[in-house]
């Protein structure tokens, strides 16, 4: 909206002001950051989340280091060898929707990452931290920026918050050792390639890694899958608290799968095992289709509401780049 970019220019001072005067602080591990230059869901949770799995595999030990968004808290709080009996509401969705992802990685919840990394660096067996949301995170140094871009919307109107959805310029993406091109089955390969040639042109990096999300359907512990064929004739609604609606709707289309209507609240938002029942009741003979993120936020859930509940998992499926992907994050933890 232009009637905000007055404001956008005061944003964009003390973006300059804080990048200036905030003298990054290197932790006793290499760190490895996961991050964004717009607002709105760009993937970048199931990219960390993907990274995790990479590192655990190869028999590395990571430590996430989070802020945790709408927390009730702001005492920092950590997850960890699958120790995950803490309610969402002091954790954050994202952070603890990680842990159960990936529970061999511990997940430090807290505003100031780098004191908490040195506060419970003798807790931990950690090996490399990963940084998330971190690209514009100055007071730590990282030795590998990974940035998203949201494929199907990449800058928005290409101005600045509150006028726009970026946090900073475009060309700032110079900084980035990988750009990692999210949800690119969302546009045609000529807005795919010509995506690609703007960021050339713009930054200089060539974004050769692009992915899209495959998904699969799971009950609301995230465990069991589900045939969803015997959905296909059912009453189907998707009910989401997620940055990229859009993204959520498209991989319930791809599935085969039509919903009546769709139930859109802010992104991050708390709704509690009461507002799930509620829904439940006033739409009888319906069922659910609720994204991971979202699946974390219910515990003890009354099995008459939990079976009309379905979970839609996303990961990563890298369509180029993924060996350079796994190269440059491995070769970065071999020189330290």
């Amino acid at each position: 909206m232009k009637s905000l970019y007055p404001i956008s220019l005061i944003y964009y001072g003390l973006y300059k002001l804080d990048r200036k005067f905030t003298k990054p602080k290197k932790l006793q591990k290499p760190v490895i950051s996961v991050g964004n230059i717009t607002f709105g869901g760009t993937g970048k949770t199931p990219i960390v989340i993907e990274l995790l799995k990479l590192l655990v595999k190869k028999k590395i030990s990571p430590t996430v280091l989070t802020r945790g968004y709408l927390r009730k808290t702001k005492k920092a709080v950590i997850l960890t060898n699958g120790n995950i009996d803490m309610d969402v509401s002091i954790t954050g969705d994202e952070p603890m929707l990680i842990a159960k992802s990936v529970p061999k990685a511990s997940v430090i919840i807290g505003s100031d990452r780098y004191s908490n990394a040195g506060r419970f660096t003798d807790q931990l067996n950690t090996d490399v931290y990963v940084l998330d949301d971190g690209f514009q995170h100055w007071n730590i140094k990282r030795d590998l920026d990974i940035v998203c871009v949201n494929t199907f919307n990449p800058f928005g109107s290409g101005m600045l918050i509150p006028a726009g959805i970026l946090r900073e310029p475009i060309n700032s993406l110079r900084r980035a050792d990988i750009i990692v091109l999210t949800n690119s089955d969302m546009v045609t390969n000529v807005e795919l390639e010509n995506l690609k040639k703007k960021i050339l042109s713009l930054t200089g990096k060539d974004p050769v890694v692009t992915c899209y999300s495959n998904f699969e359907y799971i009950d609301l512990d995230l465990k069991t899958v589900f045939d969803i064929r015997y959905l296909k004739e059912s009453n189907l609604y998707s009910l989401s608290a997620v940055g990229f609606t859009n993204g959520f709707k498209n991989s319930i289309l791809k599935s085969g799968l039509k919903i009546k209507d769709s139930i859109v609240l802010r992104d991050h938002s708390n709704f509690d095992n009461k507002f799930l029942t509620d829904i439940v009741k006033k739409y009888q003979n319906a069922y659910f289709i609720i994204t991971a993120k979202d699946a974390v936020k219910f515990k003890d859930i009354d099995e008459s509401v939990r079976e009309k509940i379905i979970v839609l998992k996303v990961t990563p499926k890298f369509i180029t780049g993924k060996l350079q992907w796994e190269n440059s994050i491995l070769n970065t933890l071999q020189s330290f």
